[in-house]
């Protein structure tokens, strides 16, 4: 007897969590040690590498998430035959995807001196750097990434869990005995190429040991009308891809270009710790994705909408405690945390309420969009993001001369909101689940207000022991997090949501894994 998808949600949830936890411990170990040996000129060269080689990774095209959509009915109906012509195919369009990255990637070479704008040169040859950090990104597409994706679309993502933690161990070990001893960024870079390689080799035994029919020489080729609806559903993948890209891996290269690479450095632990909540989030999320495949192939309109509601309350309970401790604890744990080493660590925070409110709007999106893809509805939404990112450029551009970083932030927070967020809400709700065009804003923007309203709550309440000592750090957590639940339970305990919440728990307590 196949697992429910609760359950099957709840062990994937599991894995992630434990892996993301490390994720945030080993992460600042490393980080830090990387400060104190290499300096915030090499931290300002991996933010930026890291926004160019996200804008390359668009050759991707949103190929993932078509084939996801694709998988999930043979999956449903053990198409064995199916499922190979699709990873067959898939495999294709991922070694096409790496030549195109790399071809990118070489012509952007020549211009990589308009990007870094460094006040004291680093010893390393940055076309070097950024060759590595290319390959990095690529060779993936080269080898056995593909393979990552059944194992997700079929609910079992925890099972390649369990591999991604041993190498994140291993990755954060390796890290730290090249800074400690050989000090070299250059063998830094070159090991966490090798350890790519290594942890994909290990993820395609486990696949093909799972999935031994993958190996099968006899794959039956997609015909062309198969081909061609595929390359529909992938253009419009593409196209809103292209608008999130355009928010979120341009903030690092304007600011080099306009404010300094070193500033870059500056802002890159307060991305690497918005990244982090925003990939717990995104895994989080994705744990249900494979069932919400199945959901979208099998059941009722209505059954779908009291599903996403359901999901969609988890989802924003999570998203608004992070977004009120980000709010609250960024300065306070930055100024711990590297503030020791130079005060120019510690943004403002004027600049911290904007990064929160884009992450709000990033974290509150992303299982709306995961009913989107879930249910093959590509083109919602593409337009919009799409302008919605150029707008942010835009705007960036010119509020960053006039109010500095600050203006940059704040134009990725108007534009994420007005052009995109809202109407993207509103979209769904007419069209994915065939309710009133404000059914869904509604539920949204008072899930805001409440957002809102907690953070004005726990700001005032902490602010006298804001970024004072280690102890007053611990207490300002303490008083966070209990307001912040406190304050879900006050706002939302007459809920439907909170009440199925509470009976989905005790089944997952309750329930024990069948065999």
């Amino acid at each position: 007897m196949k697992n429910t998808r609760t359950h099957n949600a709840f062990l994937v949830m599991l894995s992630v969590g434990i892996r993301q936890f490390l994720n945030l411990i080993l992460q600042f170990v490393s980080r830090i040690i990387f400060i104190r040996i290499l300096g915030a000129e090499y931290l300002g060269l991996n933010g930026l590498f890291s926004n160019v080689l996200s804008l390359l990774s668009l050759s991707e095209l949103g190929i993932g998430s078509a084939i996801s959509f694709y998988l999930y009915q043979p999956l449903a109906d053990n198409d064995t035959e199916r499922i190979k012509s699709l990873m067959q195919f898939y495999k294709n369009c991922y070694r096409a995807v790496g030549f195109t990255m790399i071809g990118i990637g070489v012509c952007i070479m020549p211009f990589l001196h308009l990007l870094v704008n460094l006040e004291q040169n680093v010893p390393e040859n940055l076309y070097l750097v950024y060759m590595l950090y290319l390959l990095n990104t690529a060779c993936s597409y080269f080898m056995y990434a593909y393979k990552q994706i059944l194992p997700a679309a079929n609910q079992e993502q925890y099972k390649v869990e369990k591999i991604n933690i041993i190498f994140l161990c291993c990755n954060c070990i390796t890290d730290i005995i090249v800074l400690v001893i050989f000090k070299s960024y250059i063998l830094y870079l070159l090991i966490k190429l090798i350890l790519v390689f290594v942890s994909n080799i290990v993820i395609s035994i486990m696949v093909n040991r799972n999935y031994p029919y993958i190996k099968e020489e006899s794959v039956k080729r997609m015909s062309r009308e198969e081909i061609g609806s595929f390359f529909r559903s992938i253009k419009d993948a593409a196209v809103f891809r292209l608008g999130s890209t355009l928010y979120n891996s341009t903030d690092n290269i304007l600011i080099s270009v306009m404010l300094g690479t070193t500033i870059v450095g500056y802002y890159s632990n307060y991305f690497m710790i918005i990244s982090m909540f925003t990939s717990l989030i995104g895994l989080f999320v994705r744990a249900f994705t494979a069932g919400i495949g199945n959901l979208m192939v099998e059941e009722s309109k209505d059954f779908q909408y009291r599903s996403f509601l359901q999901i969609d309350f988890m989802v924003f309970t999570f998203v608004s405690i992070c977004t009120v401790c980000l709010f609250q604890l960024f300065n306070s744990f930055i100024m711990l945390w590297t503030g020791s080493i130079l005060q120019d660590y510690i943004l403002s925070q004027t600049v911290v309420a904007f990064l929160c409110i884009s992450f709000y709007f990033d974290g509150t999106m992303q299982i709306m969009n995961i009913f989107r893809e879930a249910g093959g509805f590509f083109r919602i939404g593409r337009s919009r993001q799409v302008a919605g990112g150029l707008c942010n450029i835009i705007l960036s551009v010119f509020l960053g001369k006039i109010w500095g970083l600050e203006g940059i932030f704040a134009s990725t927070a108007v534009s994420k909101g007005f052009i995109s967020v809202f109407p993207f809400v509103i979209t769904i709700s007419r069209y994915v689940f065939g309710k009133g065009n404000y059914d869904l804003l509604k539920i949204y923007l008072k899930h805001a207000l409440a957002t809102v309203m907690t953070i004005v709550v726990v700001w005032y309440t902490c602010k006298k022991i804001h970024m004072t000592t280690v102890w007053n750090f611990f207490l300002e957590i303490l008083l966070t997090l209990i307001i912040s639940i406190a304050a879900i339970l006050i706002f939302f305990h007459s809920s439907s949501e909170m009440k199925a919440l509470f009976e989905r728990m005790k089944k997952i307590r309750n329930q024990k894994p069948q065999t």
